[in-house]
């Protein structure tokens, strides 16, 4: 005899389809890419106290020049994009049965859109410019996403991807998924102030955690603890990526 059991699941406040757009392509990419891909996630904690200074001595000029607010986002957009270019391995796509590096360096970067759901409009050729005009192109697709104006192509080419969490102050680390047909992906935590250990004494220095997950078929740990190592370098000397 066939038991019958009642839904238990009556109060039902919303329901979210996974088959219509924008959601099932987001429910589709990330499947294909969670299954597909194997991925690995490294962590890695920063003192960001330079980065910090960069932008307070930069923001007015990038403002005066540009007409564009310098978010924290677009300064770690640019440092990662330098960091690519030393390690070119985690610029890379997947297509079929080779991995292509790529040597233009594109950044996807992740925005939650109310209309759209997450997008990821691209910045191109990020290492090429200087921090006001990537500020200003981040600033602009960001807001099309948001509006729900983003089109096809602006989110086509991207070669690595940035998803910036911290600005809700409360995720630290996460794992993120990769974008395909890329091969790695950049996850950013909330900056929060904690004791450092700073030539032997211990200062209070605003941190930030970035977690790295990459496709392990592509690349291997090692290359990808290098990345981390280089991106630690750069944060702690930000001028000398970000001249005008």
């Amino acid at each position: 005899m066939r038991m019958r059991y009642s839904n238990p699941y009556t109060n039902v406040v919303q329901v979210i389809s996974l088959k219509k757009w924008p959601r099932a392509t987001i429910a589709k990419r990330l499947s294909e890419s969670y299954l597909s891909k194997v991925h690995v996630t490294l962590t890695m904690e920063a003192d960001i106290l330079a980065v910090k200074k960069a932008r307070e001595q930069l923001k007015e000029k990038v403002m005066k020049e540009y007409n564009a607010r310098l978010t924290y986002t677009a300064l770690f957009v640019k440092l990662v994009a330098h960091a690519l270019r030393k390690h070119l391995i985690l610029n890379s796509i997947v297509e079929g049965d080779e991995a292509k590096v790529i040597g233009d360096i594109n950044i996807s970067v992740a925005v939650q859109s109310p209309k759209l759901g997450l997008v990821v409009p691209v910045v191109r050729q990020v290492d090429t410019k200087p921090i006001g005009q990537v500020a200003l192109e981040l600033n602009t697709i960001a807001e099309k996403a948001r509006e729900g104006k983003i089109t096809i192509d602006e989110m086509m080419g991207g070669t690595f991807t940035i998803t910036n969490l911290g600005m809700l102050r409360s995720v630290d680390a996460f794992t993120p998924i990769i974008n395909p047909p890329q091969s790695a992906i950049l996850g950013i935590g909330r900056i929060i102030e904690k004791p450092w250990v700073v030539n032997g004494k211990i200062e209070i220095r605003p941190t930030c955690t970035f977690s790295l997950t990459h496709d392990h078929r592509v690349i291997d740990g090692y290359p990808a603890a290098e990345f981390l190592a280089t991106l630690k370098s750069i944060l702690e000397n930000p001028m000398e990526y970000l001249g005008e």
